[in-house]
């Protein structure tokens, strides 16, 4: 879960050392670690199964690959990240790692969901234009690295090491209720809404023009074009897995978000359930993907004259 979440404003009155010197969250490091290696299995056998059946050009295969490659990195640090915190209470990763591993806790979570809502509109274009524009696959994917690469670096600006009270205790936080509330805005925007909005405003739409122009003479005469032939042709089937993805980000992300911004972390039972569910999103993808996979392959084996 991100630790942006903790507030360096708030006040205590009880001992610092003595939740200090506590036993570490055993069960919150077991079902971080049981994640990350769920999570590190299923996406490395992604990366092999899209390596194994890689089809240049194919629009699917590159963006499948490029939210497996986020969702990896981002188990990796996230789940990383809040296992040691767990493990230690306080920060131990000095200043620079404060900065560091915290500005950067969800980068590839937030790169993942970028590259998804890349993938929708991806998909509207070519069902719309009745071709599949390539250049748009870079376009998206260097504008999910630079607009993550800056909303980790404003948290990377703002995040600060401060000792708390009279203990040698330190914690990684923001230093005030206003810059917690700005960055976290900004945070959530990027991770959460912007993704949520590119999939009502383009998923859905390419779902619909897809179901008007299936079996029409306009969508037929579309595989003519040597150059897009592949990703038309199959243009329902990527609509489908986009469709699978962007429900599955909704059912792990929308509870946490909506939980945070109505009773932030006072409810910490579903706090701490939904922030695991939130977790296992990147743990699902492949599974989505597996599913897919496995009806494409029953589909050929089915076909007449093979």
């Amino acid at each position: 879960m991100d630790m942006e979440f903790a507030n360096s404003t708030k006040t205590f009155d009880y001992d610092l050392d003595s939740i200090i010197d506590t036993t570490p969250y055993t069960m919150e490091i077991v079902i971080s670690s049981v994640l990350l290696y769920i999570g590190v299995c299923t996406n490395i056998w992604m990366i092999r199964s899209l390596y194994k059946s890689w089809k240049t050009g194919s629009k699917m295969h590159f963006y499948l690959l490029g939210i497996c490659l986020a969702d990896l990195l981002g188990l990796c640090f996230s789940s990383g990240v809040s296992i040691g915190m767990s493990a230690t209470i306080v920060w131990r990763g000095g200043y620079y790692g404060c900065k560091f591993f915290v500005g950067f806790q969800m980068f590839g979570a937030t790169v993942s969901h970028l590259i998804l809502a890349g993938f929708n509109i991806d998909n509207l274009f070519t069902i719309a234009c009745a071709r599949s524009i390539k250049a748009l696959r870079i376009i998206f994917l260097l504008l999910s690295f630079a607009t993550t690469f800056i909303i980790s670096g404003v948290k990377v600006y703002f995040y600060h090491l401060i000792s708390w009270a009279e203990s040698k205790a330190t914690y990684c936080v923001l230093d005030s209720a206003d810059t917690y509330l700005i960055v976290l805005f900004v945070d959530m925007v990027i991770y959460f809404l912007l993704p949520f909005l590119m999939m009502l405003l383009f998923g859905l739409p390419s779902l619909f023009v897809w179901c008007c122009k299936k079996g029409t003479i306009s969508y037929e005469k579309m595989t003519g074009d040597d150059d897009s032939s592949t990703d038309v042709q199959f243009i329902g089937r990527d609509i489908g897995i986009m469709m699978a993805y962007d429900v599955l980000f909704l059912l792990c992300n929308a509870p946490f978000n909506v939980n945070y911004w109505l009773f932030g972390s006072d409810l910490i039972i579903v706090y701490t359930v939904l922030g695991y569910l939130e977790t296992a999103n990147a743990c699902l993808n492949p599974i989505i993907y597996a599913i897919f996979n496995c009806i494409g392959r029953r589909k050929e084996r089915t076909s007449p004259g093979l």
